[in-house]
């Protein structure tokens, strides 16, 4: 009995919460249709750095200009984007290094 046979007997256990329960064929449906390139990646996961880093800078403004009191709000945001930009930065350093190492592979 495969995985996929396990969760659709959990699926038939209980039909009344069916939304709680997993649906195999459309996750796998879902994922097969948002096949992405690896530069739609990329583009995605910089643009959500660079999305972090605008709304942390908003809310900044926003704190300073007295629009905003909450300033545990404004610190939150600030940490959300510098722990994403920092990820992005260890994710570039891994690819550079991945290469490198490829590069100095004998062929």
């Amino acid at each position: 009995m495969d995985i996929i046979s396990n969760v659709n007997a959990v699926n038939t256990l209980n039909p009344n919460q069916s939304e709680v329960f997993l649906k195999p064929r459309k996750i796998i449906n879902e994922v097969e249709s948002e096949k992405k390139t690896f530069a739609e990646f990329v583009t995605d996961a910089v643009n959500s750095v660079d999305q972090a880093h605008k709304t942390a800078e908003q809310k900044t403004e926003d704190f300073i200009m007295g629009k905003a009191e909450n300033v545990h709000d404004v610190m939150i945001a600030m940490e959300r984007a510098k722990v994403s930009f920092d990820m992005m930065v260890q994710i570039r350093n891994r690819v550079v290094e991945t290469y490198q190492e490829i590069s100095r592979m004998p062929i």
